[in-house]
């Protein structure tokens, strides 16, 4: 039996697998071991953590995950439950490239919380632009897309219908903004989940704010691979999988191609994994 973990910053997925191919699900908040310190107490699941134990192999993919250093952090909190297992832990890059690509050379990209991208050769990531989190970058993600919409709202450069519809929407003031951020420390997450604005915002206003922030992402995380050009571009992530007509519209801009776009990549590793296990 054998566990995989694919966790963002906001959530974290987890499947056991049985020999039988029989699969149980569980979410947790997300562990991201570059701006975490204290991670999600797995005292509160019993039947994750007994999953958890018995687990011949580990296979954590994740947000943060940038080093040995925070390889480690995440080795020593799951080893902190009592498992056995043999434990891989990877970004969530390469969680991305096995579920899109599987073994097959492409350029993919992450559009969640967070984004990032890659060239993929078939075996190994060759060429990342070094991601600079939701302060620096993220760009194209859902916490730009918070704050250019919050951004928006607050310096009033939102029609007048639609800063109605943000207000009745979330009853959101300055100073709530400026608690959470600033002196909660809530982070991306907190200013991603105003991404769900654009589930109700009126369509004009949504496509031109979305356009904006995905050819951002394609200039800076795309076109910057040298084999950007050589491939579809494929993407994971719920960002990318909601709104891919928009962003397919802005690749077409740039002369590039959509390829799959993956929402949960933890699926498709369930597959990857289960045929590297047992060798079918």
């Amino acid at each position: 039996m054998f566990l995989i973990v694919e966790s963002g910053s906001t959530k974290a997925d987890w499947v056991a697998i049985l020999p039988s191919g029989e699969t149980h699900f569980f979410k947790t908040t997300g562990i991201n071991p570059a701006t975490q310190s204290i991670y999600y107490d797995l005292n509160k699941d019993e039947g994750l953590l007994k999953y958890l134990q018995e687990a011949e192999f580990i296979f954590f993919y994740g947000a943060g995950v940038i080093n040995e250093v925070t390889k480690e952090r995440i080795k020593h909190w799951l080893q902190s439950y009592g498992t056995q297992s043999k434990i891989g832990v990877e970004s969530d890059l390469l969680a991305a490239v096995r579920a899109c690509s599987g073994h097959n050379a492409g350029v993919v990209g992450i559009l969640g919380t967070g984004s990032n991208s890659c060239f993929f050769n078939g075996k190994d990531i060759v060429e990342t632009i070094p991601s600079l989190g939701y302060i620096l970058g993220d760009e194209g993600s859902g916490a730009h897309i918070g704050k250019e919409i919050l951004r928006r709202y607050f310096c009033k450069k939102m029609p007048l219908e639609v800063q109605n519809s943000f207000l009745n929407h979330f009853k959101l003031t300055r100073e709530d903004l400026i608690e959470q951020v600033y002196k909660q420390n809530a982070g991306s997450s907190y200013i991603a989940s105003f991404a769900s604005f654009l589930t109700i915002a009126e369509e004009s206003w949504k496509s031109e704010l979305l356009l904006k922030v995905f050819k951002e992402f394609i200039e800076y995380r795309i076109c910057t691979l040298k084999e950007h050009t050589s491939y579809p571009i494929h993407f994971a992530g719920s960002i990318a999988y909601y709104h891919q007509k928009y962003l397919a519209q802005a690749l077409n801009e740039f002369g590039l191609h959509l390829g799959e776009v993956v929402h949960q990549p933890i699926h498709e590793l369930i597959d990857y994994h289960f045929k590297q296990i047992y060798n079918e």
